[in-house]
């Protein structure tokens, strides 16, 4: 996870650009992080002599329970070192590029044609962005315009919002430092 987090924060200060990533790869690293918790509830579970009432029976359940809320929410693509404007304007010319009309609401955008829907939700003070597809038979639409959002950051000078990197980088180091500790 350490090395996940320092990725991310690294990869969008180095580069100066955002960057978008599925979130299922945030649910699998969100997967390997809760595991061992998981693992611990199953063993305490299968192996406890004395009497933990109810704690024993909810410990698991509250994590698997959690963990398919996040499959759940983390549907789309994640966007990092993003602001309103650079998001919106990405997002125009990747709809734009692929020639898809659509229709702007609050944090819904209607692609008329093909009767389906963008979820779009942006934290422009932390600089990250979620971006979903509903209601698409196309499974390939939003990698599609991902694709696009991607070349519109690669050819404009954008200053990504560094918030979100910065806190990636430093709790990725504490945990280095954390797991680091526990072997020495």
């Amino acid at each position: 996870m350490a090395v996940f987090f320092l990725y991310i924060g690294i990869k969008v200060i180095v580069s100066k650009r955002p960057l978008l990533l599925s979130s299922k790869i945030f649910f699998i690293f969100l997967v390997f992080a809760f595991s061992p918790q998981l693992i611990m509830s199953f063993e305490r579970l299968t192996t406890s002599t004395g009497d933990m009432g109810l704690f024993l029976y909810i410990s698991p359940l509250m994590f698997v329970v959690f963990l398919i809320f996040f499959w759940i929410q983390m549907k789309g693509f994640m966007a990092i070192g993003i602001s309103d404007d650079s998001f919106r304007n990405a997002l125009h010319y990747s709809l734009n590029q692929n020639q898809i009309q659509f229709e702007e609401q609050l944090s819904l955008i209607k692609l008329t044609e093909l009767n389906a829907e963008l979820q779009v939700a942006v934290q422009s003070w932390v600089g990250t962005g979620q971006l979903k597809l509903n209601k698409s038979k196309d499974k390939y639409l939003l990698a599609k315009l991902v694709s696009s959002i991607n070349d519109y950051y690669i050819s404009n000078a954008i200053k990504p919002n560094n918030t979100t990197s910065i806190f990636y980088i430093v709790m990725g180091l504490f945990m280095s430092v954390f797991s680091g500790s526990i072997y020495f």
